[in-house]
């Protein structure tokens, strides 16, 4: 069978090459939405496979590739399962299609490697959806799967959702897909979905999108779908008739055609914008206008929280004082820092992982109190800081971290084409960065973020050291050497 060769987890993939031989052909990944697997790519696989190489692969923990129990999925894990892959087959530029999940998957990816993505395609992929709205989308599914420790029952509801004609040939496809899904993936990977549409992540993505949402989706209606287009300039949106949710099941030959045509319009005008300048300043005028609208009626607190070094918090400017140690007050707000919409499940989990859950529960009640107090003496009753309500917490206002903001410069600085001006940002981050890191939390989620940013540092001394190596600064060349020490 096709895995990927690793040590410890496994990735299963299908390679369908070109029926036709007689010219290079270009290569289409797809990726999957969550809970189900490769299959969903069965009925569309042969309407593209004449003119490209096709690979489609189970994502970890769904269909025929596993996870090691002990692992918290991550976005940079789940993109580094598809650079690994790539890798093995040496395809060095694709086009990207991805179905729900596989889109932010391929969203992440190309952030991460934006120059191998020639073109991207997103089925029913929602890029902003209000978190106030996702207790009513996700309704009791949460405390159901919980519950039964199962995605069974709640797959038994996504099944008419996800066809606008349910036939028994689909919903054998979908069941059987849903049937192999680790549980633990599942609830992992569906709180990262969750947060990355409450945050609005979407940024950097340049190169030509098409979107497709179904008709009949009741998951993601259309007028949903175009909301979040406001986030790109570079885009096409177009709807699939007769089609709920996996619009590739509902009409696959109407799908494979407008995703032809859409790598064929990216490879004969590249350097044209589907969005003219004048639209695309009418759009980012009303993006603006809707955000201000936004952060009007939510509120306009400034909140700013230092964790690099001495823990400080501000409100207005204002420091707020308080036994910030007890009743697990900084972790609690640090966590949501880094998860803008967490479900209170999700922080019972982080905070308090060996505790029952009606136990961790009644401690989380006692600490979003507590931090609440601690936050609400800086601003009105009318617009609070800490938002909780029967299922979601999140944080609201204009909220910076030190840490965040450090880690947003370090890729914007990794990315940067212009090597002189990649140079002085990072001189820039190096001289100012405070070492070593002491937050006085040890929790596994925050070290990993950690981790990450030490690793960039990192990357960026080596690469700041070579710089002025081959521009014959050796005086500098090993003054940036000594940060890299600082991080083996």
């Amino acid at each position: 069978m096709p895995f990927v060769p690793t040590d410890q987890d496994t990735l299963y993939y299908e390679f369908h090459q070109a029926s036709r031989s007689d010219q290079p052909v270009e290569t289409i990944v797809m990726i999957h939405s969550l809970g189900t697997n490769l299959s969903i790519w069965n009925w569309t696989i042969p309407y593209l496979q004449s003119r490209y190489d096709l690979l489609v692969y189970d994502v970890r923990g769904h269909g025929r590739s596993q996870q090691a129990d002990e692992e918290d999925v991550t976005w940079r894990m789940l993109c580094d399962d598809l650079a690994r892959l790539l890798a093995y087959k040496q395809i060095d530029r694709f086009h990207l299609v991805g179905h729900g999940m596989g889109g932010y998957i391929g969203l992440e990816f190309v952030r991460e490697y934006p120059a191998k993505v020639l073109s991207l395609c997103l089925l029913s992929v929602p890029l902003y959806y209000p978190v106030k709205v996702m207790p009513i989308l996700s309704g009791d599914r949460q405390q159901i799967i919980r519950e039964s420790n199962s995605i069974m029952p709640v797959a038994e509801r996504l099944l008419s959702a996800a066809c606008h004609l349910v036939t028994p040939s689909k919903e054998e496809l979908l069941y059987e897909a849903y049937s192999c899904v680790s549980f633990q993936n599942y609830i992992q990977i569906r709180d990262l979905i969750t947060a990355y549409i409450s945050a609005q992540q979407v940024r950097g993505v340049d190169l030509p999108v098409l979107f497709l949402g179904g008709e009949y989706d009741r998951l993601f209606p259309p007028s949903v779908l175009a909301l979040g287009t406001i986030l790109l300039q570079n885009y096409r949106f177009l709807v699939v008739s007769d089609a709920a949710n996996a619009v590739q099941l509902d009409q696959p030959a109407v799908v494979a055609n407008w995703i032809d045509e859409h790598i064929r319009k990216a490879a004969d005008s590249p350097n044209v914008r589907v969005v003219d300048k004048l639209s695309a300043h009418m759009q980012n005028q009303i993006k603006d206008f809707v955000e201000q609208v936004r952060q009007q009626h939510e509120s306009s607190t400034a909140l700013e929280v230092e964790v690099m070094g001495t823990f400080r918090v501000t409100v207005n400017r204002q420091v707020v004082l308080g036994e910030w140690n007890q009743r697990y007050a900084k972790r609690l707000l640090v966590y949501l820092l880094f998860h803008p919409s967490v479900t209170r499940e999700q922080l019972c989990d982080a905070l308090w992982p060996e505790a029952e859950l009606s136990n961790a529960k009644n401690r989380l009640r006692v600490s979003l109190s507590y931090l609440k107090s601690l936050l609400d003496k800086h601003v009105d009753e009318a617009t609070p800081l800490l938002v909780a309500d029967r299922e979601y917490v999140y944080l609201r206002g204009n909220i910076k971290c030190d840490l965040l903001d450090l880690l947003e410069k370090l890729e914007t600085t990794v990315g940067e084409p212009d090597r002189e001006r990649k140079a002085l940002l990072s001189r820039e981050i190096l001289e100012k960065t405070t070492y070593p890191f002491a937050m006085g939390i040890y929790d596994n989620w925050l070290l990993t973020h950690v981790e990450k940013v030490q690793h960039k540092l990192e990357e960026l001394a080596r690469w700041t050291a070579e710089y002025y190596r081959q521009n014959n600064d050796l005086r500098q060349s090993e003054r940036y050497m000594k940060f890299v020490e600082r991080f083996i």
